[in-house]
């Protein structure tokens, strides 16, 4: 798919994909849906920061948690983001003569 909006027939498509791949559950609040029409699509990465309509960047949520994330990064992934890279070891750390 490209950047555009699929249709609707691929929405339903898709959100029937994300809804077995998650369980029939809000990505982020875990609540289960009553009915598929229930859930929402929402780009786990913003839209607005990548583009595209890719299932790897896309998650069912309730409405709820869709309007509450809105166009943020989900705290896990700012935390991954912000958190200090590990310090390569030194070959001598690893057992291996310089």
């Amino acid at each position: 798919m490209n950047r555009h909006r699929p249709g609707s027939n691929a929405r339903r498509r898709i959100k029937a994909r994300l809804l077995k791949r998650h369980g029939s559950r809000c990505f982020y609040c875990r609540t289960p849906f009553a009915a598929p029409a229930d859930a929402t699509l929402d780009h786990y990465v913003p839209y607005v920061m990548w583009p595209g309509w890719k299932t790897f960047n896309l998650v069912p949520c309730c409405l709820d948690c869709n309007q509450d994330k809105g166009d943020l990064l989900p705290w896990p992934l700012v935390w991954l983001l912000l958190a200090p890279a590990p310090a390569t070891p030194s070959p001598a750390g690893l057992g291996v003569a310089a």
